[in-house]
């Protein structure tokens, strides 16, 4: 199976793409603000010497657990949004978080004070903007919810936005039937993977790791085998080599997030296949995906949660769909990590809530995640910009 990995881990370094190239030329900014904002988080505010009066308050994506907490001047996808928005007029502010790993609840707490902060520091802005990517992006749509006076209109990109325990279910299930159909490839249980774990690409440094070539190695020696496993859980793509490259993604964000979570719920469960139907599609012959069907259901290993996690992921974060400012999406329709469901589940909770003319979704046709062109970028941050000084809903 042929295959050329774009497997990033969870730092959610963006590529260049995606910043906010409002204008071409970089600005520095007039005035700069840093310091601690909470127990080993530090913020960093910039005012740009021609302020439009416009303030950008920016929530970083997930960064993995095991990394140390940095200010946001050091990681590389705040820096290039930061710079971009400068240079359009724009002032921007963004902390770190506590802790990295799905730090929730914390980077909620540490973006929302931002604002206030600002306000001391600077004045009170004539707009503020919410802005996050991946995870960052279910901080900004949380603020949305639970603050709507505080904020003018919010950009979510690539984010689980059908809420943490959705994002939880879709990587378990993988893993599990993964380890179904490739019984003893993966080390550890789909709930522990045993430390020192390294899934590293070729490209990287220490990579191909010879658990990463394994993987490769097994899933090209049983082709079928790996058709069954994406299509019983939909894993995004459009030909084999995406297929190669999805699998490989959503194989290392498992192996990278899993400890995390299970440790935030002291060990506990967040997760539950005991009733879950599992449905291969991998075959032209409807009777035979029949069968492969009930295999499945029959073999895979079966977990039941435990009440006390899910209603920890559900508190940190499930949205309501209760957004109360404009809120602008912006998504690929076959990224391997954060799956499109998430927006087709954040569409009904905004739907049932009575909320819609709230939210602008912007699917873009491609595979990866956060796999945005300058110009979509641009035009999604500046529908959301004209929303909100317009009124008129993109």
């Amino acid at each position: 199976m042929a295959h050329t990995s774009t497997l990033r881990h969870l730092g959610l370094v963006l590529l260049a793409s995606l910043v906010f190239a409002l204008t071409p030329a970089l600005a520095h900014a007039q005035t700069h603000f840093e310091g601690q904002i909470g127990p080993g988080s530090t913020y960093e505010m910039d005012v740009p010497a021609a302020w439009n009066g416009s303030l950008v308050v920016y929530a970083h994506g997930l960064l993995q657990d095991d990394q140390p907490v940095v200010p946001p001047s050091q990681l590389p996808e705040h820096v290039l949004v930061r710079n971009a928005l400068l240079a359009s007029g724009f002032a921007v502010a963004a902390s770190s978080y506590s802790s990295n790993g799905w730090a929730l609840a914390d980077a909620v707490r540490r973006t929302h004070q931002l604002n206030g902060l600002f306000s001391a520091k600077v004045g009170a802005p004539r707009r503020t903007y919410l802005m996050g990517a991946s995870m960052g992006a279910l901080v900004a749509v949380k603020l949305a919810e639970a603050h709507p006076n505080q904020y003018d209109g919010a950009l979510a990109m690539c984010g689980p936005l059908g809420g943490a325990l959705a994002q939880v279910q879709y990587v378990a299930d993988a893993r599990v039937t993964f380890d179904y159909y490739f019984p003893g490839v993966l080390p550890g249980t789909p709930f522990h993977v045993p430390a020192g774990t390294s899934f590293l690409p070729p490209g990287v440094p220490g990579g191909p790791s010879p658990l990463f070539v394994s993987v490769v190695q097994a899933m090209a020696a049983n082709t079928a085998a790996t058709l069954q496993w994406a299509s019983a859980v939909n894993l995004p793509f459009n030909n084999m080599a995406e297929l190669a490259d999805s699998a490989l993604f959503v194989i290392g964000s498992s192996l990278q997030a899993t400890n995390d979570l299970i440790e935030r719920v002291n060990g506990k469960l967040p997760y539950d296949n005991s009733h879950t139907k599992y449905i291969v599609d991998a075959t032209p012959f409807p009777d035979v995906n029949l069968v492969l069907s009930g295999q499945l259901n029959e073999g895979v290993e079966r977990f039941e949660a435990d009440r006390a996690a899910i209603n920890y992921y559900r508190r940190n974060y499930t949205p309501s769909g209760e957004i109360g400012i404009p809120v602008v999406t912006l998504f690929s329709t076959r990224d391997p990590w954060i799956p499109a469901f998430h927006e087709v589940l954040f569409g009904s909770a905004v739907a049932a809530a009575g909320r819609s003319q709230f939210l602008t979704q912007y699917p873009i046709d491609r595979w990866g995640h956060c796999s945005f062109s300058v110009a979509e970028a641009q035009a999604a941050f500046g529908a959301l910009v004209q929303w909100v000084e317009t009124g008129v809903k993109p």
